[in-house]
């Protein structure tokens, strides 16, 4: 177990501060342990250090002013209540040096700062010709999930948030602790960013009439080959049944998801064992290990055995 000190986070409860969003920091990056200990410490904090306004009925008391930011690895700006105007109350600007995120409309005040010219971004669907008009400079990316470029990260709307916190944690600690934080908050695994936000009709992922029962299916298959043929007959459906819902509640095809959920479950074993990358490709089911190395790279940015270096310690990336 390392002994270094907790990545710590701070949260900035923006006036009329969406509720939901302004937890999904705390709950989930307090989740993620590095053996016994906790891997993050999370500080949520207001510009002057009073009880902010929410955008439900309550208001919420916080630890700290914004003065607590200048002591933080990773900074988190919620949606809140005037966000859209695109302003900066935070003065983000003068901390370019640490990681920044923002959740849905966060992206705006982080936009305001600066942070994102020319650089890639998202935020909720339905703002995004407010945000193209508000921000021209900005590469905005009106369908993903989430966009990570490295030190500034933004997330679409709700759930999105939680995609991206959990790649944060993956890319911190590895996907195994992601996985770990996943199971302790009965989150589903998060969806890679580059999937679609289901701009013409979102719809809920998991439960009867969706696939979620052909995604648990798949995952308990991942060692073996299955084909699309094989999938359909299992659950009574055409070919052209199965790949028209696969898409409408994944974004992607059958084989772009399984050929993701095989890699994620490659990183967990060059995380977790000591298993060769044969055996690994072998176990994830790529079968040999060039199909792995290319499916790896092409997702990671990394070979399988530069994956292993890095993470086999699972200890949190510096800011």
């Amino acid at each position: 177990m390392s002994s270094a000190a907790p990545h710590r986070i701070g949260v900035v409860a923006l006036p009329g501060v969406y509720a939901y969003e302004l937890g999904i920091a705390s709950r989930f990056f307090g989740a993620a342990l590095v053996g016994d200990r906790a891997a993050y410490e999370v500080l949520t904090c207001s510009l002057d250090g009073r009880p902010v306004a929410t955008s439900a009925d309550f208001s919420v008391a916080v630890t700290a002013d914004r003065s607590v930011l200048d002591e933080v690895d990773t900074i988190v700006v919620p949606p809140w209540g005037a966000a859209l105007e695109g302003t900066d109350p935070i003065g983000l600007a003068d901390h370019a040096a640490q990681r920044v995120v923002s959740y849905c409309t966060g992206a705006f005040t982080v936009a305001a700062a600066g942070l994102l010219d020319g650089r890639a971004a998202t935020t909720h669907w339905r703002k995004a010709e407010h945000f193209r008009r508000a921000f021209p400079e900005v590469d905005f990316r009106p369908d993903a999930l989430f966009v990570d470029e490295g030190d500034v990260l933004t997330a679409a709307g709700a759930s999105a948030a939680i995609d991206l916190t959990l790649h944060i944690i993956a890319k911190d600690l590895g996907a195994a602790a992601a996985a770990d934080v996943s199971r302790a908050t009965l989150a589903p695994p998060h969806r890679g960013g580059g999937q679609s936000q289901f701009v013409p009709r979102p719809v809920v992922a998991d439960g009867p009439g969706t696939t979620a029962d052909v995604r648990a299916w798949l995952l308990g298959r991942l060692d073996r080959p299955v084909s699309l043929d094989e999938v359909a007959d299992s659950f009574g459906l055409s070919v052209r049944t199965l790949t028209r819902r696969f898409r409408a509640e994944t974004g992607l095809t059958v084989g772009a998801w399984l050929a993701q959920a095989r890699v994620e479950r490659a990183k967990e074993l060059l995380e977790t064992t000591d298993a060769g990358v044969d055996r690994v490709a072998d176990l994830a089911g790529f079968g040999t290990a060039a199909a792995l190395r290319k499916h790896f790279r092409d997702r990671v940015g990394l070979s399988p055995q530069q994956y292993r270096a890095r993470f086999a310690l699972r200890t949190p990336a510096s800011a």
